[in-house]
């Protein structure tokens, strides 16, 4: 089985990722059958420990962050998340580095077997039919086993309490920012998906929190009270301070309940990056608890040698072009608002592919403002919104737009249309900026 024949496998499963509004509740899915499959393997998850990170905006640079730190420490480290923006292989690292496409078709093809005697089950006696996520999570796991990872970073997929990453025990479980997102999924209240996220929390755990709305830390603080678990909040226990921003870093100086780090380089643009840091910084620290010690210079070479693509990132120049996978109105309001300071007076045009499940009109309206125009486009991804629709919101918004078909197309135009004076911004989706870092010759 080479890579491609692995990725037609994989697909030939039930993909959860790619319809809008899959269903996410006990009623259709729950992690037994998962856990069964894990049995049939000898429970790979049990064979490290593990940081799990959960939240809407901010847990993949969050697990970036304390993965890069775990190995400045000399650790031998797994990193898990979801989804990828050019390459399946993308989601599942170890020491830094992608696993190679031969390694991932290779374990796939050991996992064929048990896959297959699932899959030929009589329906009768199937709770529920095998995921692509649940086939890649437990490749993930079967990989850190086979590698020797001491300590894997895994970010939830979706939700929480019922994502296959919560079957592990985690040594510290970290909730960053908690805004609206997914909610034919996990509710449609802060509340309602803020108690999915608050699922990884364990009896007697330690937890670690970015800032909150009052909504989603009312749950987060009931959660941690009736387990007993041990609250760690950013701002209140961990506090910080942004000193310097640059288009490719920022550096931020943090003191609390852990000691104080100053002039600390986090190789990420954006000063929302800087909760995460703090968060990341709060998780590192609380293993101590577990026994665990990472020092100050583990942490500074872990934060500014970080890499997570997709994320402001910058991929060319005259005029500046930044990609970010921003996707729901919240982030979409914070990347503006970071574009704005690392680049004030530039024009933007923002290119923009939403998927269809989205807040189309709350992602326009946060990116609206100083936007010299958008370019609607769409993703090559079965969720992707059509085109025409964005384009109504940018007009509703007050912002003259136009629809170019395809990715290339679309930045080629923006680019024209921003001129050496202005910078274009692709945004809306994680898939939309895979396929713009694919173009930019990205390997995410």
């Amino acid at each position: 089985m080479n890579y491609q024949q692995a990725i037609d496998y994989l697909m030939s499963f039930v993909d959860l990722e790619k319809p809008a509004g899959q269903k996410y509740r006990d009623s259709h899915y729950n992690l037994d059958h998962f856990r069964e499959l894990l049995s049939q393997l000898g429970n790979p998850q049990n064979s490290f420990k593990a940081v799990l990170v959960a939240g809407t905006k901010g847990k993949g640079s969050t697990a970036a962050l304390i993965e890069s730190a775990l190995r400045g420490q000399g650790l031998k480290t797994g990193l898990y998340t979801s989804p990828h923006l050019v390459s399946f292989c993308e989601r599942i690292k170890c020491g830094g580095k992608s696993i190679l496409e031969r390694d991932f078709a290779q374990r796939l093809e050991w996992l064929q077997p048990f896959l297959e005697q699932r899959r030929r089950a009589p329906a009768a006696s199937r709770a529920q039919d095998t995921t692509v996520f649940e086939i890649l999570t437990a490749l993930a796991f079967l990989y850190f086993q086979e590698t020797g990872v001491e300590w894997a970073v895994l970010e939830a997929g979706l939700g929480g309490r019922l994502d296959c990453t919560n079957v592990v025990n985690p040594r510290v479980a970290v909730i960053t920012s908690i805004s609206r997102d997914h909610t034919e999924v996990l509710g449609d209240t802060i509340a309602k998906i803020a108690a999915e996220k608050a699922g990884i929390i364990r009896q007697d755990g330690l937890v670690v929190t970015a800032p909150q709305g009052a909504e989603a830390l009312r749950v987060v603080l009931k959660r941690c009270q009736d387990l007993n678990a041990r609250l760690f909040q950013v701002g209140r226990d961990i506090g910080f301070r942004i000193t310097e921003q640059a288009p490719d870093h920022l550096t931020l100086d943090l003191a609390g309940t852990f000691g104080q780090l100053t002039g600390l380089t986090v190789a990420l643009p954006g000063d929302f990056q800087a909760e995460n840091a703090a968060a990341a910084f709060a998780a590192l620290r609380c293993l101590q608890y577990r026994n665990l010690m990472i020092g100050d210079a583990a942490v500074r070479a872990g934060f500014g040698g970080v890499s997570w693509p997709g994320r402001m990132q910058q991929v060319a120049d005259r005029p500046p072009t930044i990609v970010d996978g921003a996707h729901n109105d919240y982030s979409a309001q914070r990347l503006r608002q970071a574009v704005e300071a690392l680049h004030p007076g530039r024009p933007r045009v923002v290119v923009l592919g939403i998927s269809a499940n989205k807040d189309i009109d709350g992602i326009v309206a946060n990116l609206a403002p100083g936007a010299r125009a958008m370019v609607i486009t769409r993703a090559r991804h079965s969720r992707a919104a059509a085109p025409a629709e964005i384009r109504a919101a940018a007009e509703r918004a007050g912002v003259a737009a136009i629809e170019v078909d395809d990715v290339r197309g679309a930045i080629e135009k923006a680019r024209e249309l921003a001129g050496d004076d202005g910078l274009v911004l692709v945004a809306g989706s994680l898939f939309l900026a895979g396929e713009a870092l694919a173009l930019a010759g990205e390997n995410g």
